[in-house]
């Protein structure tokens, strides 16, 4: 009985660690809003998908309990494992009239881990006025949360 039950944990081992360590799958956090030394800050999911070093996926940020704002992305890992994501489309939930006033870029960090790997770095508001002091801007931190499913 012991040997079945260590033979299935060796057998599940390689599934577990390999989560850990891809890109792919819905990653959890927090982005920090009010400028890159703020401490407050909304939920956030990435749903990232991944072919070669291009990235894709869409981004849930939730402002308060009664909404979410859906945006989807594109952008690319570089061999150096950062990455840099633009949203591209703001994708409106059924029956909210609510638009955010801009969309994000991200340029992250991607540390693999079997502790669990994570994705940190800086985000910014994508506005034609890259110079302005008004920009919004902040900080983002991830944990890998689980796997997307098909």
């Amino acid at each position: 009985m012991f040997q079945k039950a260590l033979l299935l944990c060796l057998a599940l081992f390689p599934v577990v660690l390999w989560g850990q360590l891809t890109l792919e799958g819905v990653w959890e956090g927090t982005l920090m809003v009010g400028g890159i030394h703020s401490r407050s800050g909304y939920p956030i999911e990435m749903h990232i998908q991944r072919r070669g070093k291009t990235i894709t996926g869409r981004v849930i940020i939730y402002p308060n309990k009664h909404r979410k704002v859906e945006t989807s992305f594109q952008g690319r890992l570089y061999d150096d494992l950062s990455i840099y994501l633009d949203e591209t489309l703001f994708l409106p939930q059924s029956g909210d009239p609510y638009e955010p006033p801009f969309l994000r870029k991200y340029q992250l960090s991607w540390h693999r881990s079997l502790e669990g790997s994570s994705l940190n770095g800086f985000w910014q508001e994508i506005t034609p006025k890259v110079f302005e002091g008004k920009r919004e801007r902040g900080r983002i931190y991830l944990k890998k949360s689980g796997v997307i499913k098909p």
